[in-house]
C-alpha cells in the first residue's frame, strides 16, 4: 500500500441543476437540464484522468509530482492479476475542495501507451461530494506509432449512472474516442473528445448526443477552476428538440452557449459546492 501525496485534484466541479418539481413529465429541456447534460461527461472525463495518474504511479516507479491528480489516496497494485485500486476511504478533500470517497477499480494489460492496451475501470461506493459514480468505462489505446506526442483512445461507458442526494439518477452510455495532446509542459497538454451518447436525465426525459465538433479539454485552465471543455460543439436531441452545445473558443472560462429553438442563451456552468 502507498500513499500518494502533493497531487494535483482536478475532480470536476460542475453545477448539476434538477427539474423543477412541478414540472410535467412531457415537457421540453430547459436551458439548466441541457447545461447538467453538459457536465456529466465532465465527470467521465475526470474519472479518466484519476485512472491515468493512478496507473502512471508504478509506471514511473512510485516517483511523486507535483501538480498530480489523486490526493489524499491509497493505492495498491495486484501484478498477478494485474489490477490497480485507488482507495478514497471515507472521504478525503482534495486541493480545490472537492471531497472524494470510495474505491476506483482498474483492471489492465499494458502500460497505457501501449497500443492495444486496454483498462476497465468500475467503482466501489465511489462518490464525488455528495453524487454516487457508477458504471463500467473501458478505455483501449488505438494509438498510431507514428504519431508523436499523441495518444488515442476508444472509451465506451456502460451502465453509467449519477445518484444525487435526492435520489434522482442521470443516465449515460457512451463510445467516444479521447485524444491526449501532449506538450511542452503539463499545463500545455489538451483533450480532445468525440463520439456520441445517449441515457435519461433527471427529469426522466430521455436523450441522445452527438459531438459535431471536438471537445476540448485544457489541462492549464484547471488552476483557474475551469474543469469543462473550453471548444467544440455537440448536437443533443430530446423529443422533438434539438439542441446545439457550444463550448466557445478555446477561453478559459466556464461559459456555454446553449441554443434551443433558434433562440442562444449563455449559461455559466458553476463548480458544484460540498455538501
Amino acid at each position: 500500500m502507498r500513499k500518494i501525496g502533493l497531487i494535483l485534484l482536478t475532480t470536476i466541479t460542475i453545477g448539476f441543476y434538477a427539474c423543477e418539481s412541478d414540472q410535467e413529465a412531457t415537457a421540453s429541456l430547459s436551458v439548466d437540464e441541457v447545461a447538467a447534460e453538459a457536465a456529466v461527461a465532465t465527470d467521465y472525463e475526470d474519472v479518466d484522468q484519476v485512472v491515468e495518474e493512478g496507473m502512471n504511479f508504478f509506471t514511473s516507479g512510485g516517483r511523486v509530482l507535483n501538480k498530480r491528480i489523486i490526493d489524499c489516496a491509497t493505492v495498491e497494485r495486484d501484478t498477478v492479476n494485474k489490477t490497480i485500486t485507488i482507495d478514497f476511504g471515507d472521504g478525503c478533500e482534495g486541493p480545490h475542495g472537492r471531497v472524494r470517497k470510495g474505491k476506483v477499480l482498474i483492471e489492465y494489460n499494458e502500460r497505457r501507451r501501449v497500443p492495444g492496451a486496454y483498462r476497465i475501470v468500475t467503482f466501489d461506493e465511489f462518490f464525488i461530494d455528495s453524487v454516487q459514480v457508477e458504471g463500467t468505462r473501458t478505455l483501449t489505446n488505438t494509438t498510431n506509432a507514428e504519431e508523436a506526442d499523441t495518444y488515442a483512445f476508444e472509451v465506451k461507458l456502460e451502465g453509467g449512472k449519477l445518484t444525487y442526494p435526492d435520489g434522482t439518477t442521470y443516465t449515460r452510455t457512451a463510445t467516444k474516442t479521447r485524444t491526449i495532446y501532449v506538450g511542452g509542459t503539463r499545463d500545455e497538454h489538451y483533450t480532445s473528445v468525440s463520439g456520441s451518447a445517449s441515457g435519461v436525465q433527471r427529469n426522466g426525459e430521455s436523450y441522445s448526443m452527438e459531438v459535431l465538433d471536438p471537445i476540448i479539454f485544457k489541462r492549464g485552465c484547471r488552476a483557474g477552476r475551469v474543469f469543462i471543455p473550453v471548444s467544440g460543439q455537440k448536437e443533443i436531441i430530446s423529443g422533438e428538440q434539438t439542441i446545439l452545445v457550444d463550448y466557445g473558443d478555446g477561453t478559459c472560462d466556464n461559459l456555454v452557449d446553449i441554443t434551443i429553438n433558434g433562440e442562444t442563451e449563455t449559461k455559466e456552468i458553476k463548480p458544484r459546492r460540498r455538501k
